[in-house]
């Protein structure tokens, strides 16, 4: 039986080198014990509206998520080295979408040229995560 979840609209989005993490954060989101980092996560200035679907599923007597990040904007987020994504709900909860250790969260980009008539051009990044406790709610 899949469950799929929408949480309210996504008021912020950052993003955050995954060294920045505790080694721990999978263990720490099944407990309900929010996270903390010792960075400061980077801004991501959004295009319009950013979308988070959660997904959970009951797989070899447990329960697993797979959350699905989508936004649109200007900046360039370098993904070379993993990194983890923190959002903000309009309801103002913070989670974390990725951890430390493997597996790390798959970043897809699409980039698109603008129109002619004045439209910049735009990338869109798809973040997609599955792990026991894919959304970790995080301090602020």
């Amino acid at each position: 039986m899949n469950k799929c979840v929408s949480l309210p609209g996504i008021a912020k989005v950052w993003y955050i080198e995954r060294d920045c993490l505790p080694e721990d954060v999978g263990y720490r989101a099944v407990a309900g014990i929010p996270i903390a980092f010792d960075g400061t996560p980077e801004s991501v200035s959004l295009q319009g509206e950013g979308l988070c679907e959660l997904e959970q599923s009951f797989d070899n007597n447990s329960y697993i998520e797979k959350v699905k990040l989508s936004f649109e904007t200007f900046d360039e987020i370098p993904t070379e080295q993993h990194p983890a994504f923190v959002i903000e709900t309009n309801n103002g909860e913070k989670y974390v979408i990725g951890a430390w250790e493997r597996p790390y969260p798959t970043v897809k980009i699409n980039h698109s040229t603008g129109h002619p008539d004045g439209d910049a051009s735009v990338r869109k990044y798809e973040v997609s995560y599955t792990a026991k406790k894919a959304l970790a709610l995080c301090e602020a």
